[in-house]
């Protein structure tokens, strides 16, 4: 018995070991010969890899004042388990959404801003993609459409409804409510791409926020706090229009161009401003700046771990010319010159209230509401101050702008979003007459010894003159001869229309325009900012080009012809009571508007051949029924002629000049005959400070003309300015401190012929006189009187010299040192202590 049980007992020993053996050979074989395998797939389960974004660059004048930086900050993020998306899910998220909102919106936080679809006027809804093209709003919605997953065809209001009901948005709740719910929800859609990758609702909130949040985590599913930066401007307002701000990438081209270097479709970017022209020096999304961080996260997507980290590079700085001191000076200055002006037109309304009113005719007055000034170096070309008046606060752009708050600032009548010193064009006036000057004597077409008095109406090319009819007259009309026997010199003093009217005629439309191109008031300067416009000085071309389609004129003069020919069109079929279809009126108007290439007053039996071919109007008919000479009074206005060439001597007509063209004008003229660029950015910084790239002034064109003509020109801009010459500037530079130390030139754009109270005002100067160094433009559009702009020059030029010649009342930073971290946080602590003593 004992025996047979010790068998036995053998017997499973064998078998367990046999069993033992097999298992272990398969555990080795899966250990071995798997594991990598299985410990591969385990990791691209769990283990994610993340792209950091370097911190963007600082903006800093040219003192090392920071005008712009990163801060460190803390977001709210919102995580979607990409497992849950039933309809009792989105009810789940929507309601911990709307628990955070009450969170962030209680502790002062302001949310993301962004769902596609506005609440108009009415109570009706529209989609809303930005100011951006139909082409691009057609492409932007069908995009939205299908990353929305809502019809094709479905109208605003039916979307809206949709998605209120597909998120379970309470029926109770407002559209101004529901919409920050349904931003979220946008966002996480448009994200769902990288479900694992939480979209941020919510920058830079408090403390108290970031607290609440953290404790109410079990029931706030997938609301995490992380850490992050939020661009800072610390001077508000100060410069917004060259600093810029920065928003979402809103144009899908773009956005696929920046995915190619490494952004995301969340990143922000430079919209305006030095923010977005230094764009690629100043971002830290770039993939060659990006830093990584490899995570582990649970079946959620969520973080639940970082394995491994590679930091990301700072963006680069860019220093800019400005001097922020002379900024805020610049920017007061043209403030007050505005509110000045703006009262002074208001004085003159009420007393002759009757009279102006009749002219008016019903229509609204144009007052001086806005303006813009720029101070140039005038041997670089760098810009030391750019002011465009009114402002606004660059923070408010931070985290996203509310539709309220951009509705305010584009609805503004007085465009505080436009930078008027370079996207702005004016009629100059007088102060082009420096340029007529300097093309005659150059071309021979007078002397510096040359005189010519006032003749009254520059009647030269008047038919009859006995009908009534009368050429441009000078300003001092009908007291004519008080400009008698008139050199350069006293012709800019006094600023006489007639002696340019003659110049003009002289030279001719194309040498003047010669000429005006060659010093720059033609072209864009290629400063470092977006939007900037070219100006244009009256010529056939200006007035009409056959080359390009009528809504895209220089000037809307050949649109308002365009109108009125279509209306006679209309007239005419009216007449022969015959119906035609808007097509044909269209395509008849744009060839009767054409024949303005010819460029004669004469074309009657054009008319009629455009007639009878496109609206087989009989040629006889044509001539009996005068329709060829009403037309043809119609599109003579498009005819260059003698007079308008006279008149684009003195600045006036269809001629429009930028401030920052007229800067780098003002600049050739004293400095001697070098066209610069303008520019505004000195140099690129690494994170060490290191020059990474230094801006010097580039030359457009150099004029090579007599240094006497130049210096009998700064001759008649300084009599202008000094007392004893009695010049049109004389009154607001009169016992002055440095009086005879300036040059200047008033003008006055005459905007409407019968209402003097709209006319620009206009003023250019340079100091020090006699050694140049900066010129100083002043713009204020509907400014009453050109020296009246002559208070903000003033001012600037005031301060410029005081600096200069009173260094030891300088107290900004010592040029090109760069501020320590500790010293930018202060101006940062004293910007914010400042902003909150303002709303208390």
């Amino acid at each position: 018995m004992v025996k047979k049980f010790k068998n036995r007992f053998i017997a499973l020993i064998l078998l367990v070991s046999v069993v033992f053996t097999i298992m272990s050979v398969q555990l080795g074989n899966l250990t071995l010969g798997q594991g990598a395998q299985l410990s591969s797939e385990s990791e691209s389960k769990t283990l994610r890899t993340l792209s950091v974004d370097g911190v963007r660059g600082s903006i800093l004048d040219v003192n090392g004042v920071p005008l712009a930086y990163d801060q460190s900050s803390y977001d709210v993020e919102f995580l979607r388990d990409p497992e849950k998306s039933t309809y009792t899910d989105r009810a789940y998220y929507t309601d911990i959404i709307i628990k955070t909102i009450d969170i962030i919106e209680k502790n002062g936080g302001k949310l993301i801003d962004t769902f596609n679809i506005i609440q108009n006027d009415d109570g009706s809804f529209s989609f809303d993609f930005g100011n951006i093209s139909q082409e691009a709003y057609e492409k932007r919605l069908a995009n939205w459409r299908k990353n929305m997953y809502v019809s094709e065809t479905s109208e605003a209001d039916a979307v809206y409804r949709d998605l209120r009901n597909r998120y379970r948005i309470p029926e109770n709740m407002s559209y101004e409510d529901a919409r920050k719910v349904l931003s979220i929800w946008q966002e996480v859609q448009l994200s769902s791409y990288i479900a694992y990758q939480a979209v941020t609702i919510a920058t830079n909130v408090d403390v108290n926020t970031m607290a609440e949040i953290e404790a109410r985590s079990d029931e706030l599913e997938g609301m995490q706090i992380t850490a992050s930066t939020t661009r800072v401007y610390p001077k508000n307002s100060t410069a917004a229009h060259v600093i810029g701000y920065m928003g979402k990438i809103t144009d899908e081209d773009t956005l696929t161009e920046l995915q190619e270097q490494g952004y995301t479709q969340d990143d922000l970017i430079g919209i305006t401003g030095i923010e977005a022209s230094m764009e690629s020096a100043l971002t830290g999304n770039t993939t060659e700046r990006q830093g990584q961080r490899v995570v582990e996260v649970n079946s959620a997507g969520k973080v639940i771990s970082e394995v491994s980290s590679m930091p990301a590079t700072q963006g680069n700085d860019v220093m800019l010319t400005l001097d922020l001191q002379m900024q805020i000076t610049l920017e007061k200055a043209l403030e007050e010159n505005i509110n000045y002006i703006h009262d002074r037109q208001m004085e003159e309304y009420y007393a002759y209230q009757a009279d102006y009113d009749e002219v008016l005719a019903g229509r609204e007055l144009n007052l001086a509401r806005s303006g813009a000034a720029v101070v140039m170096d005038v041997n670089s070309g760098a810009v030391l101050a750019m002011a465009s008046s009114p402002s606004y606060d660059l923070n408010l752009f931070t985290g996203g702008i509310s539709a309220e708050d951009y509705k305010t600032l584009r609805e503004d009548p007085a465009s505080p979003l436009f930078n008027k010193a370079i996207s702005s064009k004016g009629i100059p006036g007088s102060i082009f007459k420096l340029a007529t000057a300097l093309a005659g004597l150059s071309e021979g077409e007078f002397t510096l010894n040359t005189t010519i008095s006032d003749g009254g109406y520059f009647d030269k090319y008047i038919a009859d003159p006995e009908s009534g009819e009368h050429g441009p007259a000078c300003w001092v009309a009908p007291y004519f001869d008080e400009h008698k026997n008139l050199n350069l010199k006293s012709a800019l003093q006094v600023s006489c229309n007639y002696f340019f009217f003659e110049i003009a005629d002289r030279l001719g439309v194309e040498k003047l325009d010669e000429w005006a191109d060659a010093l720059g008031l033609t072209s864009k300067t290629n400063i470092e900012l977006p939007g900037e416009v070219a100006g244009q000085v009256g010529g056939p071309k200006v007035l009409y080009d056959e080359t390009l389609p009528i809504n895209e004129q220089k000037t809307a003069l050949p649109v308002i012809v365009y109108n009125s020919v279509y209306r006679y069109l209309q007239k005419i079929a009216d007449d022969r009571e015959v119906e035609y279809s808007d097509e044909v009126l269209d395509e008849t108007a744009k060839q009767l508007v054409s024949l303005a290439a010819l460029q004669t007053t004469q074309a009657g039996s054009q008319i009629r051949d455009v007639l009878f071919e496109y609206m087989d109007v009989p040629r006889e008919i044509s001539y009996k029924m005068a329709y060829d000479n009403d037309i043809n009074s119609y599109i003579s206005e498009l005819v260059w002629k003698p007079t308008d060439t006279a008149i684009a001597g003195i600045g006036a007509g269809i001629t429009a000049l930028t401030p920052i063209a007229v800067a780098r004008y003002v600049s050739a003229i004293a400095n001697g005959g070098t066209v610069y660029d303008a520019h505004i950015v000195d140099r690129i910084l690494d994170a060490d400070g290191n020059v990474v790239e230094r801006r010097e002034g580039t030359v457009a064109n150099e004029l090579n003309v007599s240094e006497e003509y130049l210096n009998a020109i700064k001759e008649g801009m300084k009599s202008v300015v000094s007392p004893e010459d009695g010049g049109s500037g004389l009154d607001t530079f009169q016992n002055w401190k440095y009086e005879g130390m300036i040059a200047g030139k008033t003008g006055t754009g005459v905007v409407s012929t019968n209402m003097k109270l709209e006319d620009n005002a206009w003023f250019v100067a340079f100091a020090p006189y006699d050694d140049p160094e900066i010129a100083v433009v002043v713009y204020i559009p509907n400014g009453y009187k050109g020296a009246y702009a002559a208070l903000t020059a003033k001012t600037i030029l005031e301060y410029y010299l005081d600096r200069k010649y009173a260094p030891e009342d300088n107290t900004v930073p010592e040029s090109n040192s760069l501020l320590t971290n500790e010293t930018a946080e202060e101006e940062a602590a004293a910007a914010q202590s400042e902003a909150e003593g303002q709303e208390e």
